[in-house]
């Protein structure tokens, strides 16, 4: 896969932040952590997995299911 078609990394969820540690790639500090608890930014993340296609080091968050309008009970 072209590195400019890779999917970006969806990490909204407050599992991947804590206080600041060396990124495991870069070694600059970053507040960010992988799914695993690795300290690594985002963009060193999406860049190793465009390097490394199908390994799954670096994942994106699940995405909660979609309401549709039969499930709105407001």
């Amino acid at each position: 896969m072209n590195p400019a078609e890779q999917p970006l990394l969806d990490w909204r969820t407050g599992l991947h932040f804590r206080r600041d540690a060396p990124c495991t790639l870069c070694h600059k500090p970053t507040p960010l952590r992988s799914h695993a608890g690795e300290p690594v930014h985002k963009v060193c993340a999406e860049d190793w997995n465009a390097r490394h296609p199908g390994e799954m080091r670096f994942v994106s968050d699940t995405q909660p299911r979609r309401r549709t309008h039969g499930d709105d009970h407001a």
